[in-house]
């Protein structure tokens, strides 16, 4: 994952899926995403036993930002 390219460099990469032009977003819609629950608590002992939470809550995030696509689907 590269985080610090513009979309148009993404898309001029040899390598290029556009599959995966769902993920391609602003750096401030990734720290939303990423500032759930389940980035912050990650290293906590019982991190798996709640991962259902944690999930529903990441795709909660990515909902209102936008991110319904079949990219995000779990």
């Amino acid at each position: 994952m590269n985080l610090f390219r513009s979309e148009e460099h993404v898309k001029a990469w040899p390598t290029y899926n556009p599959i995966s032009e769902e993920a391609i977003m602003p750096l401030a819609d990734w720290a939303t995403a990423l500032s759930g629950p389940m980035c912050r608590e990650r290293l906590a002992s019982d991190i798996l036993s709640r991962r259902g939470n944690y999930l529903s809550e990441l795709l909660s995030a990515l909902e209102k930002l936008g991110r319904t696509g079949p990219f995000w689907t779990p």
